[in-house]
Protein backbone atom coordinates (compact mmCIF):
# COMPACT_ATOMS: atom_id res chain seq x y z
CA UNK A 1 0.00 0.00 0.00
CA UNK A 2 0.81 3.61 -0.63
CA UNK A 3 2.40 4.95 2.91
CA UNK A 4 2.44 8.55 4.42
CA UNK A 5 4.15 10.49 6.81
CA UNK A 6 3.01 12.08 10.60
CA UNK A 7 -0.07 14.25 8.68
CA UNK A 8 -1.03 12.15 5.63
CA UNK A 9 1.46 13.56 3.00
CA UNK A 10 3.47 10.58 1.19
CA UNK A 11 6.29 9.36 2.55
CA UNK A 12 9.90 8.52 1.13
CA UNK A 13 11.04 6.27 3.36
CA UNK A 14 9.49 2.77 4.27
CA UNK A 15 7.71 3.21 7.67
CA UNK A 16 4.38 2.67 9.08
CA UNK A 17 2.31 5.08 8.48
CA UNK A 18 1.41 6.93 11.88
CA UNK A 19 0.54 10.61 11.49
CA UNK A 20 1.08 11.68 15.11
CA UNK A 21 3.61 9.98 15.67
CA UNK A 22 1.50 9.89 19.61
CA UNK A 23 3.79 8.89 22.51
CA UNK A 24 0.56 8.34 24.44
CA UNK A 25 1.20 4.44 25.32
CA UNK A 26 4.23 5.09 27.45
CA UNK A 27 5.51 7.96 30.00
CA UNK A 28 7.77 10.06 29.38
CA UNK A 29 10.82 10.25 31.33
CA UNK A 30 12.87 13.01 33.55
CA UNK A 31 14.78 14.08 30.90
CA UNK A 32 12.06 13.89 28.08
CA UNK A 33 9.44 16.14 30.43
CA UNK A 34 11.99 18.87 30.55
CA UNK A 35 12.98 18.98 27.18
CA UNK A 36 9.35 19.90 26.61
CA UNK A 37 8.86 22.33 28.85
CA UNK A 38 12.83 23.97 27.27
CA UNK A 39 10.59 24.03 24.09
CA UNK A 40 7.34 25.52 25.69
CA UNK A 41 5.01 22.66 26.05
CA UNK A 42 3.68 20.66 28.86
CA UNK A 43 5.94 18.02 30.42
CA UNK A 44 2.17 15.83 30.12
CA UNK A 45 2.05 17.08 25.71
CA UNK A 46 1.75 14.17 23.53
CA UNK A 47 2.97 15.04 20.40
CA UNK A 48 5.99 15.37 18.69
CA UNK A 49 7.28 19.00 19.93
CA UNK A 50 10.00 19.18 17.03
CA UNK A 51 7.18 19.29 14.16
CA UNK A 52 6.33 22.76 12.81
CA UNK A 53 3.13 22.84 12.98
CA UNK A 54 3.10 21.53 16.85
CA UNK A 55 4.89 24.12 17.80
CA UNK A 56 3.66 27.75 19.29
CA UNK A 57 2.68 29.86 16.27
CA UNK A 58 4.82 33.51 16.30
CA UNK A 59 1.30 35.35 15.91
CA UNK A 60 0.04 38.18 18.08
CA UNK A 61 -1.63 37.02 21.06
CA UNK A 62 -4.88 38.91 19.40
CA UNK A 63 -4.85 35.83 16.62
CA UNK A 64 -4.48 33.13 18.49
CA UNK A 65 -7.46 30.24 17.90
CA UNK A 66 -6.14 27.42 20.77
CA UNK A 67 -8.54 27.43 24.17
CA UNK A 68 -7.23 25.73 27.26
CA UNK A 69 -9.87 24.02 29.60
CA UNK A 70 -9.16 23.09 33.13
CA UNK A 71 -11.25 21.28 35.46
CA UNK A 72 -13.30 19.08 32.98
CA UNK A 73 -15.43 15.67 34.28
CA UNK A 74 -12.68 13.11 35.19
CA UNK A 75 -14.26 10.47 32.51
CA UNK A 76 -14.45 12.85 29.91
CA UNK A 77 -14.70 11.34 26.32
CA UNK A 78 -14.23 13.20 23.03
CA UNK A 79 -17.86 12.91 22.08
CA UNK A 80 -18.89 14.81 25.56
CA UNK A 81 -16.35 17.27 24.82
CA UNK A 82 -17.56 18.06 21.78
CA UNK A 83 -21.43 18.04 23.14
CA UNK A 84 -20.40 21.21 24.88
CA UNK A 85 -19.04 23.45 21.92
CA UNK A 86 -22.24 23.32 19.26
CA UNK A 87 -22.73 25.83 17.19
CA UNK A 88 -19.21 27.59 18.18
CA UNK A 89 -17.75 27.31 14.65
CA UNK A 90 -15.55 24.39 13.36
CA UNK A 91 -13.26 22.43 15.73
CA UNK A 92 -9.17 22.18 14.15
CA UNK A 93 -8.27 20.13 16.57
CA UNK A 94 -9.52 18.58 20.55
CA UNK A 95 -7.00 17.07 22.59
CA UNK A 96 -8.34 15.65 26.40
CA UNK A 97 -5.46 15.11 29.35
CA UNK A 98 -7.22 12.43 31.37
CA UNK A 99 -6.63 12.91 35.45
CA UNK A 100 -3.16 12.43 36.72
CA UNK A 101 -4.28 12.03 40.75
CA UNK A 102 -0.64 11.09 41.27
CA UNK A 103 0.25 14.42 40.91
CA UNK A 104 -2.85 16.23 42.08
CA UNK A 105 -4.51 16.34 38.97
CA UNK A 106 -7.97 14.56 40.00
CA UNK A 107 -9.91 16.34 36.88
CA UNK A 108 -9.65 16.54 33.59
CA UNK A 109 -8.06 19.28 30.94
CA UNK A 110 -8.23 19.57 27.11
CA UNK A 111 -6.79 21.90 24.33
CA UNK A 112 -9.40 23.29 21.71
CA UNK A 113 -8.39 24.64 18.74
CA UNK A 114 -11.01 26.47 16.37
CA UNK A 115 -10.31 27.07 12.42
CA UNK A 116 -10.89 31.31 12.86
CA UNK A 117 -10.25 33.59 15.32
CA UNK A 118 -13.73 34.54 15.65
CA UNK A 119 -15.11 31.21 16.41
CA UNK A 120 -12.60 31.21 19.30
CA UNK A 121 -13.20 34.16 20.88
CA UNK A 122 -17.51 33.64 20.46
CA UNK A 123 -16.57 30.23 22.74
CA UNK A 124 -14.36 32.24 25.13
CA UNK A 125 -16.64 34.71 26.35
CA UNK A 126 -19.78 32.42 26.15
CA UNK A 127 -17.54 29.56 28.34
CA UNK A 128 -16.81 32.31 30.49
CA UNK A 129 -20.03 34.01 30.80
CA UNK A 130 -22.02 32.25 33.02
CA UNK A 131 -19.27 30.86 36.53
CA UNK A 132 -17.59 28.85 34.02
CA UNK A 133 -18.20 26.31 31.28
CA UNK A 134 -20.44 23.05 31.97
CA UNK A 135 -21.03 20.28 29.75
CA UNK A 136 -23.87 18.63 29.32
CA UNK A 137 -24.58 16.22 31.79
CA UNK A 138 -21.95 17.59 33.82
CA UNK A 139 -23.68 20.58 35.78
CA UNK A 140 -21.51 20.44 38.68
CA UNK A 141 -18.12 20.51 36.89
CA UNK A 142 -17.22 24.34 35.76
CA UNK A 143 -14.35 24.30 33.51
CA UNK A 144 -12.04 27.36 33.89
CA UNK A 145 -11.09 28.44 29.83
CA UNK A 146 -8.36 30.25 29.00
CA UNK A 147 -5.98 31.37 26.05
CA UNK A 148 -3.41 28.69 25.24
CA UNK A 149 -0.04 30.03 25.49
CA UNK A 150 0.81 27.47 22.29
CA UNK A 151 -0.47 29.66 20.00
CA UNK A 152 -2.41 28.41 16.34
CA UNK A 153 -2.76 30.70 13.69
CA UNK A 154 -5.78 30.77 11.86
CA UNK A 155 -6.24 27.98 8.98
CA UNK A 156 -8.82 27.80 6.06
CA UNK A 157 -10.48 30.62 7.00
CA UNK A 158 -13.73 30.95 5.21
CA UNK A 159 -13.65 27.48 4.32
CA UNK A 160 -14.86 23.76 4.42
CA UNK A 161 -12.27 21.77 5.92
CA UNK A 162 -13.93 20.34 8.68
CA UNK A 163 -13.29 17.04 10.85
CA UNK A 164 -15.93 15.26 9.40
CA UNK A 165 -15.77 13.11 6.58
CA UNK A 166 -18.57 12.00 3.72
CA UNK A 167 -17.26 8.52 2.65
CA UNK A 168 -19.11 6.72 -0.52
CA UNK A 169 -18.42 3.86 -2.02
CA UNK A 170 -19.20 0.70 -2.61
CA UNK A 171 -20.54 -1.53 0.71
CA UNK A 172 -17.83 -3.74 0.99
CA UNK A 173 -14.91 -0.83 2.30
CA UNK A 174 -17.97 1.60 3.09
CA UNK A 175 -18.77 0.17 6.43
CA UNK A 176 -18.43 0.56 10.02
CA UNK A 177 -16.03 -3.13 10.50
CA UNK A 178 -13.68 -2.05 7.66
CA UNK A 179 -13.28 1.43 8.15
CA UNK A 180 -12.12 1.25 11.63
CA UNK A 181 -9.81 -1.81 10.81
CA UNK A 182 -8.24 0.40 8.12
CA UNK A 183 -7.92 3.84 10.36
CA UNK A 184 -6.71 1.90 13.01
CA UNK A 185 -4.06 1.15 11.39
CA UNK A 186 -3.17 4.33 9.86
CA UNK A 187 -3.99 7.05 12.62
CA UNK A 188 -4.10 7.96 15.96
CA UNK A 189 -7.60 9.34 16.29
CA UNK A 190 -10.78 9.85 18.21
CA UNK A 191 -14.19 9.77 17.24
CA UNK A 192 -17.05 11.92 18.41
CA UNK A 193 -19.63 9.31 16.41
CA UNK A 194 -20.34 7.32 13.19
CA UNK A 195 -23.86 7.96 11.51
CA UNK A 196 -25.09 5.37 8.68
CA UNK A 197 -26.46 7.39 5.71
CA UNK A 198 -28.01 4.22 4.11
CA UNK A 199 -26.99 2.42 0.73
CA UNK A 200 -28.36 2.99 -2.62
CA UNK A 201 -28.83 0.91 -5.56
CA UNK A 202 -26.80 2.24 -9.06
CA UNK A 203 -28.49 -0.33 -11.36
CA UNK A 204 -25.54 -2.46 -13.17
CA UNK A 205 -23.22 -0.04 -11.03
CA UNK A 206 -23.83 -2.04 -7.83
CA UNK A 207 -24.40 -0.30 -4.53
CA UNK A 208 -23.19 2.36 -2.96
CA UNK A 209 -23.30 3.08 0.95
CA UNK A 210 -23.14 6.21 2.77
CA UNK A 211 -21.23 6.07 6.09
CA UNK A 212 -20.54 9.95 8.26
CA UNK A 213 -17.28 9.67 9.91
CA UNK A 214 -17.29 12.47 13.21
CA UNK A 215 -13.53 12.85 14.21
CA UNK A 216 -12.37 14.52 16.93
CA UNK A 217 -10.35 16.67 15.20
CA UNK A 218 -9.13 17.95 11.69
CA UNK A 219 -5.50 17.97 12.23
CA UNK A 220 -3.84 14.70 11.85
CA UNK A 221 -7.55 12.87 11.80
CA UNK A 222 -10.12 13.62 9.49
CA UNK A 223 -7.34 15.25 7.23
CA UNK A 224 -5.10 11.93 7.19
CA UNK A 225 -7.92 9.63 6.58
CA UNK A 226 -9.32 11.65 3.73
CA UNK A 227 -5.95 11.44 1.89
CA UNK A 228 -4.92 8.00 2.40
CA UNK A 229 -8.82 6.67 1.03
CA UNK A 230 -9.02 8.86 -1.83
CA UNK A 231 -5.20 7.52 -2.46
CA UNK A 232 -5.73 4.23 -2.02
CA UNK A 233 -9.30 3.43 -3.17
CA UNK A 234 -10.08 5.91 -5.44
CA UNK A 235 -9.67 2.88 -8.55
CA UNK A 236 -13.16 1.63 -6.33
CA UNK A 237 -14.96 4.46 -6.59
CA UNK A 238 -14.35 5.86 -2.95
CA UNK A 239 -15.72 9.79 -2.28
CA UNK A 240 -14.51 11.28 0.35
CA UNK A 241 -15.72 14.63 1.16
CA UNK A 242 -15.93 16.96 4.20
CA UNK A 243 -18.95 17.16 5.65
CA UNK A 244 -20.59 19.29 8.00
CA UNK A 245 -19.43 20.20 11.87
CA UNK A 246 -22.06 20.08 14.48
CA UNK A 247 -20.12 22.69 16.75
CA UNK A 248 -20.06 24.90 13.54
CA UNK A 249 -23.37 26.80 12.39
CA UNK A 250 -26.32 24.97 11.21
Amino acid sequence: MVQYNQCGELAERSTFFRPMECRAHRRVTEVEAYDLMIKGFSPNYKGNPDLERNRSAQIPEGENCSLFLVGLPPNLSTTSLLAGIKNMGRVYATHINPPEPEKGHELSAAKLVFFERADAERFFHIANSAGGFALPGYPQYRARVTWNRIRSAEVDKAGNKSRVLIISGPPEIVNEEFLLNYFDDKLIYQLEEIIHRGTIDEGARGQRAMIEVRFGSYRCQSEAARMALIREFREWGIICEFGMCFSSFL
